[in-house]
């Protein structure tokens, strides 16, 4: 299974973490030859800026795949931070030259990502050490004037790169599934190269279905649209067991916890989940149905093949009050207040029953469910 480069480490970057590794040894050299007696602050400001260096410097060497000018960028970067950790070392301030520096290593990382490349965990823990270096260079000294000034205005430059940084991330996640979804010939859009941000995707082979595999996905969406229409009228689903007050928006899952330990696995006539929109006239839609394998270690069935991809979720927010997806795990680590994570979920898969989709298995875009909501009110 892949999930996003944004929760993990992309192997392409793995060089950094070595070359971080090797810096301790550079330590033990410079060590021989002496070094200045700093403040505590000063040891910290050091090591954060040569670790981003070193990081820098690995991904100069690997990154053969973006060509000779990132590399050169790279170990550009490389250089003017080791040259702001010299500095410090030597027990000189960073001054603005370091600041400069910290600051131009920041945002260069957000025109990376905003141009759509993936951010990873490596990527963006250097970033917060070197913002973190920032705040050091930035705080004004015991007895300078105006320091209340620098103060209030360092704070806020601070602020501005955590939040940039973290929304760089999140576009740069979530443009980067963008242009790779669709690899399987528009079968499912969670096929693609980058799985968006929560989604956790099997690697799926980029060949058009057999005969049979067509077969077989075209008799369960008919099943499905056989067996399901009886739950188009609510009070029957809510009979049967499914969770279905309070019906709203586009793509609201009424869950039936009956089904969801009964042994029966991708079966059209008993889905753990029917998913249902809302009409603006009020009225519920019975969209399609969602399958869920029991347990997380269990992969789901592919009768289909490329066309019955499932697929799970990861770090992704749960709410207790009410129930339910409060939102995805963001790039700096953190869930809305009053929710908690959960780090995977069990592999699911969706049909939709709804005649026209231009998908029946995998996903529906969102545009296209609210367009045939809109239609229904034309409609008997």
């Amino acid at each position: 299974m892949n999930g996003n480069p944004l929760y993990q480490l992309a192997s392409d970057h793995l060089a950094g973490v070595i070359a971080l590794g090797i810096l301790p040894l550079v330590w033990l050299v410079i060590r021989r030859r002496g070094t200045s007696m700093l403040a505590p602050v000063q040891w910290l400001l050091f090591w954060l800026v040569a670790g981003s260096a070193a990081v820098h410097a690995g991904l100069a060497l690997a990154s053969t795949e973006h060509g000779l000018a990132f590399q050169a960028l790279f170990m550009a970067d490389a250089v003017a931070l080791a040259v702001v950790a010299r500095r410090v070392l030597r027990g000189q301030p960073a001054g603005r030259f370091g600041a400069a520096v910290l600051a131009g290593s920041i945002v260069a990382y957000w025109g990376s990502a905003l141009s759509g490349e993936a951010p990873d965990q490596i990527g963006l823990a250097t970033k917060l050490c070197e913002i973190l270096a920032l705040a050091i260079v930035l705080r004004p000294a015991l007895g300078a004037r105006r320091r209340a000034f620098r103060s209030v205005a360092g704070s806020a430059a601070i602020a501005v790169f955590v939040i940039g940084t973290g929304f760089s991330s999140w576009v740069g996640a979530f443009r980067a599934s963008a242009e790779g979804a669709g690899a399987i010939a528009g079968h499912h859009v969670h096929a693609g190269h980058v799985p968006p941000p929560g989604a956790v995707m099997p690697a799926v082979p980029a060949r058009e279905p057999t005969a049979a595999e067509q077969a077989a996905a075209t008799a369960l969406v008919n099943t499905a649209r056989t067996a399901l229409a009886k739950y188009n009228d609510i009070a029957v689903a809510a009979t049967d067991g499914y969770q279905v007050s309070g019906i709203t928006g586009v793509d609201f899952h009424a869950q039936n916890p009956k089904y969801e330990n009964d042994g029966r696995i991708f079966d059209p006539a008993h889905p753990e989940t029917l998913v249902y929109g809302l009409a603006p006239n009020g009225r519920p839609v019975l969209l399609g149905a969602m399958f869920m394998m029991p347990s997380i270690d269990q992969p789901g069935p592919t009768p289909g093949g490329p066309l019955t991809v499932w697929h799970a979720h990861q770090h992704v927010c749960i709410s207790l009050t009410p129930p339910g997806l409060a939102g995805l795990l963001s790039p700096l680590g953190m869930c809305p207040v009053g929710t908690f994570e959960m780090p995977l979920s069990a592999q699911m898969i969706h049909i939709w029953t709804v005649p026209g989709a231009p998908e029946t298995i995998g996903d529906l875009d969102e545009g296209w469910r609210r367009a045939y909501l809109q239609s229904t009110l034309t409609r008997p």
